[in-house]
């Protein structure tokens, strides 16, 4: 079974948008802020290794550079000042590397979002399908992918959805992208 497209992208995204944070902190000069960027690294890390993204290694090497300059001697040097620094200069190259790899994702993702709005817009003007508020949110979307499957004029999109993504994706952007209004 393919592991989920729609939940990296958001996972991805959610990242993404934490980052300024961690930005905002070295700004201020939070005590934490070693602390922060290592662990969106190493949950950064679990995500891409989890979805089996190769570019994990790039992660855990930035990770390896704060913390090897945790190890530097000498006389006078500032362990916490070094990891800052360090951790610092790998900022913009630690966010564009998840950017990176979510790029392709979230470009496939929505292309078959424009699908999947195209193909719900053509089932409401049949009025074919009803919601009925008595049926679980779940049933009426795998209602309304069956009944593309089934429909000859709509068949062709789902196809292409199936070349890009899991059913269990298909489901959930219909899910996004399904206003009941036009159901009813």
């Amino acid at each position: 079974m393919r592991k989920s497209q729609f939940i990296l992208v958001s996972q991805l995204k959610e990242k993404l948008l934490e980052f300024p944070g961690i930005v905002s902190s070295l700004e201020k000069k939070d005590p934490h802020f070693v602390d922060k960027i290592m662990f969106w690294l190493k949950s950064s890390e679990d995500i891409f290794s989890t979805y089996n993204i190769s570019e994990v290694s790039e992660l855990a090497g930035f990770r390896s550079k704060i913390i090897a300059a945790k190890m530097i001697e000498g006389r006078g040097t500032n362990i916490k000042k070094n990891q800052i620094k360090a951790a610092a200069g790998i900022l913009y190259d630690v966010q564009n590397t998840v950017l990176n790899v979510l790029t392709p994702y979230e470009k496939k993702m929505n292309d078959c979002r424009e699908i999947v709005k195209q193909l719900l817009v053509l089932i409401a003007q049949t009025h074919t399908q009803i919601y009925d508020q008595n049926l679980p949110f779940e049933d009426f979307i795998r209602k309304i992918w069956i009944y593309i499957l089934s429909d000859n004029d709509l068949r062709m999109g789902a196809v292409r959805l199936k070349s890009s993504l899991s059913e269990m994706d298909i489901l959930m952007l219909m899910g996004d992208e399904i206003e009941l209004s036009d159901f009813t």
